[in-house]
């Protein structure tokens, strides 16, 4: 049996006891779901120590140790990035019931720097795509750049999109008891359009899933069966 033909059968065993979970709980699927966490896990450390840790953190401080001995380099300063250890070690307080408090000093700290950096990836990510979908409207409405050809369709295709998006706005801003018609329609239009798009959202989720299924089909029918069983050309 060759590597080929040995990974190919793990695969359609693998696939084999994912798939028999559709008829209940059983050994064999949590087999392969521990197994599959477990290399994930084993591969995340390893890529975790020798792409960050290594190079960043323990060649620094290993380097900056041995400029003390006469290493290398003289930058003895490096020395320090082990300090870095400490707040490090602050996760592990999360061990204690007593101390469990230290382990939220440095959980807040990591929370409030990820949601900053998200925050800036999204704004700088999302305003250049506003400001390009109101600038062709802009530009009918205004006859600012009437020299760009640009189409009805495209101009009610970007009205659309920014009377979506105001009136989704307005109902996350004004989510609070609406009195006046006015305000109560636009607010169930912008639900109206928020329902719609999640349910889009939805149905790719769904047919994202039905394409991983028709693709593991396709491998145990044509890689497994024909292939690899029946020694036939597919």
């Amino acid at each position: 049996m060759t590597i080929e033909t040995f990974t190919v059968w793990v695969g359609a065993i693998v696939t084999l006891c994912v798939f028999s979970y559709v008829l209940k709980d059983n050994a064999a699927y949590r087999f392969v779901q521990q197994a599959t966490l477990g290399t994930y896990m084993g591969m995340f450390i390893v890529i975790t120590w020798n792409q960050v840790l290594h190079p960043r953190w323990w060649s620094k401080v290993a380097d900056g140790a041995a400029a003390f001995g006469g290493g290398a380099t003289d930058d003895r300063w490096q020395v320090l990035w082990a300090l870095a250890l400490l707040p490090g070690l602050l996760w592990y307080f999360q061990l204690s019931k007593r101390l469990f408090w230290v382990s939220t000093l440095i959980s807040g700290l990591f929370v409030g720097v990820a949601a900053g950096l998200a925050f800036k990836t999204q704004i700088l990510l999302i305003m250049p795509q506003i400001s390009a979908t109101i600038r062709p409207v802009l530009a009918w409405f205004s006859n600012y750049n009437s020299d760009n050809n640009i189409g009805v369709f495209e101009v009610l295709n970007h009205t659309l999109l920014v009377l979506l998006l105001l009136v989704t706005l307005f109902y996350f801003l004004f989510s609070v008891k609406a009195d006046h018609p006015l305000l109560g329609r636009t607010m169930r239009f912008g639900r109206i359009a928020i329902m719609v798009c999640l349910g889009a959202l939805f149905g790719n989720t769904v047919l994202t899933r039905v394409a991983y299924l028709i693709e593991r089909l396709l491998f145990l029918t044509n890689d497994w069966i024909l292939r690899t069983i029946l020694q036939q050309p597919v």
